[in-house]
């Protein structure tokens, strides 16, 4: 039997707001224990967790999730974004372009990309193993 050289991929979904409660800081040091060890991680930010994409945060008190998400996503972690509720945050426009869009945001953490629910659909399928923080 062939063993395949695939990276096991972990799915992370974040569905909290970072500084409302502790998930999102659970998640960003399970996401940097999970490439330490070599795994392929993704995550996905739904709903009010989206606010975990914004530069300059400033947290004093808080874990600073966006410097987290900026070393994940230097680690190799692929991050994305829920399109529709990053426009609805006003994270970004999602205007067409040139036939494409535009998701060109100064108030979004380099390396984040966005999709919509089609693209965390795809995400699942490509996971070994799914892990989901938060929710209301």
């Amino acid at each position: 039997m062939v063993e395949s050289s695939r990276k096991k991929t972990v799915t992370m979904m974040l569905f909290s707001a970072p500084f409302g409660s502790q998930y999102a800081d659970h998640l960003c040091r399970m996401a940097e224990r999970a490439l330490d060890k070599g795994y392929a991680v993704e995550i996905f930010l739904y709903s009010d967790a989206v606010h975990a994409q914004m530069t300059e945060q400033n947290p004093k008190l808080f874990f600073p999730v966006g410097e987290a998400v900026k070393r994940l996503i230097e680690k190799g972690a692929v991050i994305m974004s829920c399109e529709i509720c990053s426009i609805a945050r006003g994270y970004i426009k999602g205007e067409l372009r040139d036939g494409k869009k535009d998701y060109s945001s100064t108030k979004v953490i380099n390396g984040l990309n966005f999709c919509s629910i089609y693209g965390f659909v795809d995400m699942l399928n490509r996971a070994d193993r799914v892990l989901s923080f938060g929710g209301s």
